[in-house]
């Protein structure tokens, strides 16, 4: 008899103090998007930062990293403004979906965030 367990898919930790930067290129079709994710020194929580452009869209509001995943956002009063949902794959790189309902040009995407060493 062969038995096979399945564990959940968790993320790795991120490094703790950590900056994270992303990017959507821009097309012809979307404005260019920055993400500047900062992790707490304990790496329990952090904060990301969103740029559209040269435009400055935003701080989130403080997040938990739980088995390194997170979520991210920005919101005034119910109205969601963005979004970034993701996990880390590694302690150098995470991966996530940035939504944006109310900001920027509305077109967000999958993108790629890695440990800025700088």
């Amino acid at each position: 008899m062969l038995v096979v367990l399945v564990a959940p898919a968790l993320g790795a930790a991120p490094k703790k103090g950590g900056t994270y930067v992303g990017e959507l290129p821009e097309t012809a079709a979307r404005l260019e998007k920055r993400v500047v994710l900062k992790v707490s020194p304990s790496g329990a929580t952090g904060r990301v930062r969103l740029a559209c452009g040269d435009t400055r869209v935003g701080l989130s509001s403080k997040f938990d990293i739980v088995k390194g995943k997170f979520t991210a956002k920005r919101q005034t009063g119910s109205l969601l403004i963005w979004r970034l949902k993701g996990k880390f794959t590694s302690q150098a790189k995470a991966t996530a979906k940035l939504y944006l309902p109310a900001a920027c040009d509305g077109k967000g995407g999958k993108l790629t965030l890695e440990l800025d060493e700088g």
